[in-house]
């Protein structure tokens, strides 16, 4: 029984591994989401502008209590989070007094790459007016090698103590976790941080590839059968839920020692995790293919038959990637086109029914419906997606020229219909994104007392 029980974790683990090295993506450019969802509500009128404050200024200021306050939370973590990492003891930040090792003691602290580039400036929207400040070039602003995904976006610098509004401020941060922030954690990510921060190997994914060994910070695997968990264990290795409330209890912290720009752009960290539950693919490890269908082509990989398993892979990849493509492109130009009646757009103004944020919301509110849908969402893509794409496993979506104008070419292949049950499919999640995001940040907005 053992052997068979270890010989099951093998077929599971050898084929997320494979899955997981090629899609890792949510929602593209969150700012486009996060901004319109959140720009109607009142509460922007009765608040005042924030002063930019550097995070090392940040970090000195608060040095004394931001101690206390780490250890806290890091207890909290540890009663509260099932399946959490504790981090060693050894990382707890201390308050030295030395501004020289401040930023490194405090990343190092929350455990995320301590190369991170944390400046000082704004992510704009398309159709923004850059009001006379300098273009800044991504290169500054992420650790990432390969940018290609930041340069239909204009970001511009601004300066400690400029005044801002606090949307702008919370849709700069809510970018930034896809800027390197959750990579190389691991211990076999060949990097010297990797290996003293305690979430051990990692669970799936390439631990090889740059972008992969963010997949266990930003997907939450949280209701699957249970026979999977029983002979995948690694599954419950993931960590979203552990950024969602480090960064929700970071942002109360800076509103309570009246740091509120830090107050929006913790907030806008925390938020960026909490609207990657909404896109299927990250609570789902393979959508349309059940366990028992898992198991069965993956034993049949094992045995020297491995198409099945390589057509599987694929094919989910193709649809992540497709479904993510059709989303920001078409959100882009309504924005470009300040189209509001974009049922995107329309979507995120008027979302579901509130649903106040609590402890259990990330697994049994958010995730849950997230991963309800997720089989529906696999066969629109199938359906009205061109075949090519989604239905041919031979295919490697991302080399197609046809994927940079997916909404065109699915409007020519496939007709308007199909370019209008794809929007409406996609409208459905952004109205539950919405919801999420508005429940996390008044709760943190409450909790502060703001």
């Amino acid at each position: 029984m053992k052997t068979l029980h270890k010989f099951l974790i093998l077929i599971l683990s050898l084929f997320l591994s494979v899955f997981f090295s090629i899609a890792v993506f949510a929602w593209s450019e969150h700012p486009m989401l996060a901004h319109p969802a959140l720009k109607g509500l009142p509460l922007w009128n009765r608040l005042d502008a924030v002063a930019a404050k550097n995070l090392k200024t940040f970090l000195v200021e608060a040095e004394p209590q931001l101690e206390q306050f780490l250890a806290q939370q890091e207890a909290w973590s540890r009663a509260n989070l099932p399946n959490y990492a504790p981090r060693p003891d050894e990382l707890a930040f201390k308050a030295t007094g030395n501004p020289d090792d401040i930023l490194y003691r405090f990343y190092t602290a929350i455990r995320v790459n301590p190369h991170i580039k944390v400046p000082l400036y704004l992510h704009l929207l398309p159709n923004d007016d850059t009001k006379g400040r300098t273009v800044a070039d991504p290169r500054h602003i992420t650790t990432l090698k390969d940018i290609s995904s930041m340069l239909n976006t204009t970001y511009v610098w601004i300066s400690e103590g400029e005044l801002l509004l606090p949307l702008d401020v919370l849709s700069a941060g809510n970018d930034e976790p896809d800027y390197g922030f959750d990579l190389g954690l691991f211990a076999d990510n060949n990097t010297d941080y990797g290996t003293v921060y305690g979430f051990g190997s990692q669970a799936f994914g390439n631990p090889n590839l740059e972008y992969s060994s963010q997949a266990p910070f930003h997907m939450g695997f949280y209701h699957e059968a249970k026979i999977l968990y029983k002979f995948g264990p690694f599954l419950k290795r993931t960590y979203l839920d552990y950024r969602i409330q480090l960064y929700r209890a970071m942002s109360e912290f800076a509103f309570t020692n009246n740091q509120p720009y830090w107050g929006w752009r913790f907030m806008g960290w925390g938020m960026h995790y909490m609207g990657d539950i909404s896109m299927p693919y990250h609570v789902k490890p393979l959508p349309g293919v059940s366990t028992l269908k898992m198991i069965w082509i993956n034993l049949k990989a094992m045995l020297g038959l491995p198409a099945a398993k390589d057509n599987a892979v694929q094919l989910v990849s193709n649809r992540h990637t497709v479904l993510e493509e059709f989303q920001v492109q078409a959100l882009r130009i309504a924005h470009q086109e300040s189209n509001w009646d974009h049922p995107f757009l329309q979507a995120l103004t008027n979302p579901i029914d509130h649903v106040t944020f609590s402890e259990n919301f990330i697994v049994d509110v958010a995730a849950k419906e997230s991963a309800q849908s997720s089989k529906n969402m696999d066969k629109y893509i199938e359906k009205y997606m061109p075949a090519t794409m989604v239905s041919d496993p031979a295919i490697e979506v991302d080399d197609l020229p046809e994927l940079d104008y997916i909404v065109q070419v699915v409007k020519e292949e496939k007709g308007q219909q199909a370019v209008d049950k794809i929007t409406v499919a996609i409208a459905e999640r952004l109205r539950f994104y919405s919801m999420h995001i508005r429940s996390y940040m008044t709760s943190i907005l409450d909790a502060a007392g703001v």
